[in-house]
Order: structure tokens, then sequence, then C-alpha cells
């Protein structure tokens, strides 16, 4: 008793609250080191505790270590699902962990949701402006490779949950041909168009940080909506073009002004040597094929296509043959195909011929693989490769 009573007379009282050391007094490197240890989703927190530690965060530059991202914008919220990297050394091994991220207008200001978690009420603010914060920091300070980035606005999830649940087939129907009940046309009219005023706004602040950073952003999979030609050439300038193997272009507008379709031009893409393969979606391209030709696999619709240019891909295709062949199937659409008939001159007898549809078969060198080019009445050319 005598011996615990004179521990406790020696022990050191706690400092008063004036002289508490905080975790922002820390030396910068063991808090750098602190940061660079921690997973995406910690420092997007830590960020949100204070100001001194938001502007530390801001001025170390920790690498988000990324691995996917998804970013959805709708009328009023903006969703984002992160992929992130758990440990070092970044790789295929690498654990990682996803999750979702909700910003949402309400009438106070505006709720962040991480996950399943609960709403973060933040008044007075805009759930947009929060957004691009999170934003700078995720994007602006990544250094690794990204896998996948999708950019793209999406109401049609918000309308179907806002209307009587229906069948299975019919939802399914709905989600996969866009097609919705007249009554909700209007509405749904109105909420797109505040979308894609949503998505601009997102992509333009999107645009604002590729061209702030130090480094073009390395991505290996980009799909994007795109808002007219300065804004895919704007993005794809501050791209790394030695990294990009996949790429996916969409109009936004589709779902209002499905019967126009605007031109865009993918001269750019000249500089993309390492990419596989593209498709482009209500769009009409005016490049021609042949400025194309060193993308193995290519969809989208072309105001004008020729017979020189099916030949020339296809003999690409056959001498890029190899002992593993692998399978693919994509469709060349278009607007003009004003020498078709040389086809015949050029590929020989068709292997078949029927209902509208022609097609030609041609063998791989050293392979069980063939490649079938077929050319339909549908006005759109179609490479196939089958045994």
């Amino acid at each position: 008793m005598f011996r615990l009573n004179r521990y406790k007379s020696e022990e050191t009282p706690p400092p008063p609250p004036s002289q508490r050391v905080l975790i922002i007094d820390m030396p910068d490197l063991v808090m750098r080191k602190i940061l660079d240890e921690v997973d995406l989703v910690s420092i997007m927190k830590l960020r949100k505790v204070c100001c001194a530690f938001r502007n530390f965060i801001d001025d170390t530059k920790s690498d988000s270590k990324l691995k996917e991202i998804t970013i959805i914008t709708k009328s009023d919220t903006i969703i984002v699902t992160y992929e992130y990297f758990l440990s070092k050394p970044l790789g295929k091994e690498t654990p990682s962990k996803e999750i979702t991220v909700f910003y949402e207008n309400n009438k106070k200001g505006c709720g962040i949701r991480f996950g399943k978690g609960r709403i973060k009420h933040i008044n007075g603010r805009k759930a947009f402006d929060v957004f691009c914060e999170d934003m700078q920091t995720v994007l602006g300070n990544q250094k690794t490779k990204i896998s996948h980035f999708f950019f793209y606005y999406r109401e049609d999830e918000l309308i179907i949950e806002e209307t009587p649940s229906p069948n299975f087939f019919q939802k399914s129907l709905e989600l996969v041909c866009c097609r919705r009940r007249s009554e909700n046309m209007k509405t749904f009219v109105s909420q797109n168009t505040s979308s894609i005023a949503m998505y601009n706004q997102a992509f333009d602040f999107y645009l604002k940080i590729l061209k702030s950073r130090k480094h073009p952003l390395q991505v290996r999979y980009l799909r994007i909506s795109v808002n007219g030609q300065d804004q895919l050439e704007t993005l794809l300038k501050h791209m790394k073009s030695t990294e990009l193997k996949y790429l996916v272009i969409s109009d936004p507008r589709i779902e209002i002004y499905r019967t126009v379709e605007r031109e865009l031009s993918l001269d750019t893409l000249k500089n993309f040597g390492n990419l596989n393969e593209l498709a482009v979606f209500n769009f009409l391209i005016t490049s021609s094929l042949e400025s194309l030709s060193h993308i193995s696999k290519v969809h989208g619709k072309f105001k004008k296509i020729t017979a020189t240019e099916i030949l020339a891909r296809k003999e690409t295709h056959l001498k890029s043959g190899s002992l593993f062949i692998p399978w693919f199937r994509y469709w060349i659409k278009y607007d003009e195909f004003p020498d078709e008939s040389r086809l015949f001159e050029l590929f020989g007898t068709p292997f078949d011929h029927f209902s509208g549809k022609t097609t030609w078969k041609f063998n791989y060198p050293k392979s069980k693989r063939n490649l079938e080019v077929s050319v339909s009445a549908a006005w759109n050319v179609e490479f196939y490769t089958c045994f």
C-alpha cells in the first residue's frame, strides 16, 4: 500500500489544456510518414477535422493510391466510388478496398456520406463545392496509374426509384432500353437538363485539376462523357498518351436529343499509339477510319468509310495474329460507303450472302481461328473471330 501511494504521488499530472500536444504539432517528418501510410479515405476524413490538418494535407500532397474511380452526377447529387490500395507496394496483388461517397444538397446545405455510414451534415455549403475539394485532393495528388476511370451523368436510376416498382421484365427493359412511361417524361427531361448542367460543372472542374497537375494523369481504361470537341481535346491533352489502352466516349445529351448526332473528330488519337480499343457512342466520327488504324478494335459510327480502309483493317488483324488469337467482335457503322461494291473485287467470293448480309471468311496464319468480315443492310461492317 505504501509503495502504491508513493507511485501515485510521484506520477506526473496531466498538462493543462493549453500545454497539451496535438497530432498536428508533431514534427513534419512524422506527419508526412503517417500520411504516406494511411489510405485514401482516412486522408479525406482527416481533411475535415480542422483547417490546420486540411492545409497540411494539401501542402504535403501525399499519393492518393487510387486504383479505380467512378464519378456519376445527377441533378442534385454526385456519387463517387473509389477503389484504393490499402498498403504498399502498389500492384495487382496489393489489397484494395472500395467505398462509395454521396454528396447531396439539402435545405440547409449538403450531406456527405461514406459508404453505409452516417450522413455528415454541412450547413451553408453546396455538395458540389465539397466534392470539388475532395477531387482536388484525390486527383491532384494522384501519382500512380489509375486502372479504371469512369465519369458520366445518369438520372435514370433516380427516376425508376421514385416511380411505382415495375415487374422484373419491365424494369429490365427500362434499364437497358432507357424507355420510360409518358407521364414521367416531363420530369425526366427536366431532371436530365439539370443533371447535364451539374455534369458540365463537374467536368470543367475536373479539367481545371488536370491543368494544375505537374504531370499528365496516368489512366489505363477511360470512360467519359464529353460535351463536344473542345472538352475531348482538352481532356486528352492532360492524359499520359503511352498509358491509355481503352477509351469509351459518349454524348451526355443523348437522353434528351436522341435524334441529334453531333460530329466528333478523333485526329488527336494519333498521339495515343498504345490504344487498343475505342468505342464512341452517339457521335458521328468525322475522322477517317485509316487515321485510327493503330487501334485494334474500333466501335463507332463514321461519316464515311471506304473499301480500302476495310481491306487495310482486315490485313492488320491477320498480320497481328500470334499463337493466341483473342476473341473479339465489333461493329463499324457508317453514313456513307460509296465504294462498297469494291469489296467483292478486293475480298473475292463471299463465304455467305443471305438476308441482306454478306460475309467473307479468312484464315489466321498458323491458327485454327478465322476472321469474318460482314457487311449488312443495317449500315455497318462487322469484324469477328471464330473457329
